[in-house]
């Protein structure tokens, strides 16, 4: 199913939507972008302000209370700073397994808080690093079971950190942690349950998501067919959350590669500049389902607008901390599964983060995972102008990859041969059986050197003769990696 497949007959054309993507076709005006995310996986909540100021009523917004420091492990600076400083500021997004406000049917499938040990497990840490002087946005993803040392619990898994909650010193256990371990302050947080997640993605109106192959999880009630949809809350909660699909050989990495296709799909959804307008009246709402540290204020956010005007999705960077899987016995003689950090890769990641310099491809794969479709640079090359490239690139961007190259023509890239193909850089050819998963009848071509631009990964080449085959009705036999 192709976007165009899921729109009524009166649904505008793409000339009414606009002209055709572009390398230099700016893809949004006057933004702040903010990501947050959510539940046993996945954090995300895009607030989008309109420059121009919009303030929402302070007292609407539920509120991580203040903590003595001995209640998160805490013996030296301030564990949340509350405010940014003047050049980069870091939000840490909290996400956990809380059923609070489910239906039955979900407490069912999902089981009760007490089933899960308590709700007091953060299953999803993100560290947002935005530099606002170079208009970029760095989301670095912790995995739940990276073992590290906790102040003041010693030895653990960093999900562990949450022990006691938003209420109970929880929120500023887990920044002393990622402060600890990255060396970057802890400015704001921002936590959501899974029904929060939920109202969020019902609040923006849904998300479009393409993917490649039907999947279905019985541990979230996630039941979808292959192709292009839409997803409201719930099935999007289910699609962030499952960790069971046939190529998820390290579950928790997959689910990790998982929410950030999904979060590239929402930011490309929302720096739409149809949608940058309701987003203002949206704001109050996307906020109700938050808590948030005692500093976060309107102020700050219509300050940091302003500086994060222009902002692309290409200037979203998606990392994950360089981990392995391993097994261990812990100081009672019980085995347990961890990942643990590989070095130095891991501290040279966050060198380079808090140091504004260039990442290279550290941290954008993890061990035994398939490249997330989040950190795939793709065009689609259009041989004669025809619509089936604008159909080829919706595909893209609703799967989730960067396609903030285009739609571009022969004249920026020149195909070795004739027909259509997936043309990838010779150390990329993991991305392009990713990119192919969507396009099981295009041949994978290396690209000569010099064919494909700097820092692009895949070039997928169509014409209007290139007939988009019908979406997969089976699982994977073979797994891109």
């Amino acid at each position: 199913m192709t976007p165009d497949d899921r729109k009524s007959p009166t649904t505008p054309t793409d000339d009414a939507r606009g002209a055709k993507p572009s390398a230099n076709h700016p893809h949004v005006r006057r933004v702040f972008l903010a990501a947050t995310a959510t539940v046993s996986a996945f954090v995300v909540v895009v607030a989008a302000i309109i420059m121009g100021g919009y303030f929402w009523a302070n007292a609407s917004i539920s509120r991580i209370p203040d903590q003595p420091p001995s209640a998160s492990g805490s013996t030296g600076p301030q564990d949340i700073a509350g405010k940014c400083d003047e050049r980069a500021c870091n939000y840490l997004l909290l996400g956990s397994d809380s059923r609070k406000g489910l239906t039955p049917e979900e407490l069912i499938a999902f089981g009760t808080d007490a089933h899960i040990g308590g709700e007091n497990r953060s299953d999803t840490i993100i560290l947002v690093h935005t530099r606002p002087d170079r208009k970029e946005v760095v989301f670095l993803s912790f995995p739940r079971d990276l073992w590290v040392d906790i102040p003041g619990m010693g030895e653990g898994k960093i999900n562990s950190a949450f022990e006691g909650g938003v209420n109970g010193g929880g929120a500023q256990r887990v920044a002393r942690t990622v402060r600890s371990i990255s060396g970057m302050q802890i400015h704001h947080v921002l936590y959501v349950n899974l029904l929060g997640f939920q109202r969020v993605v019902d609040a923006l109106g849904g998300v479009d998501m393409c993917v490649p192959y039907p999947m279905k999880d019985e541990l979230t009630l996630l039941d979808i067919p292959a192709g292009c949809q839409h997803f409201d809350g719930r099935t999007a909660l289910a699609y962030v959350r499952t960790r069971h699909q046939p190529c998820d050989t390290v579950p928790d990495f997959a689910r990790i590669s998982r929410q950030q296709q999904f979060l590239r799909a929402v930011i490309a959804k929302v720096l739409q500049p149809g949608e940058l307008l309701k987003l203002q009246d949206l704001i109050p709402e996307l906020l109700g389902n938050l808590v948030v540290d005692q500093g976060l204020n309107p102020a700050e956010l219509v300050y940091l607008a302003g500086l994060l005007q222009n902002v692309g999705t290409e200037n979203a960077d998606f990392r994950a901390l360089p981990t392995v899987p391993e097994g261990i016995y812990d100081s009672s003689g019980t085995y347990v599964s961890i990942v643990r950090a590989i070095q130095p890769e891991a501290d040279e990641l966050m060198r380079r983060i808090r140091e504004g310099k260039p990442l290279g491809d550290l941290g954008q794969e993890l061990s035994q995972t398939p490249p997330s479709p989040a950190n795939i640079v793709v065009s689609v090359v259009d041989r004669d102008g025809s619509e089936v490239a604008t159909n080829v690139f919706d595909i893209l961007t609703e799967g989730g990859f960067i396609t903030s190259p285009g739609i571009v023509d022969l004249t920026q890239i020149q195909p070795p041969t004739k027909g259509p193909m997936i043309l990838y850089r010779p150390d990329a050819e993991d991305e392009a059986k990713v990119v192919g998963s969507y396009f099981g009848n295009l041949t994978l071509v290396p690209a000569p050197a010099g064919t494909l631009p700097k820092g692009q990964d895949v070039a997928v080449v169509v014409s209007g003769k290139y007939q988009i085959p019908p979406p997969n009705t089976a699982e994977p036999v073979d797994c891109p990696n």
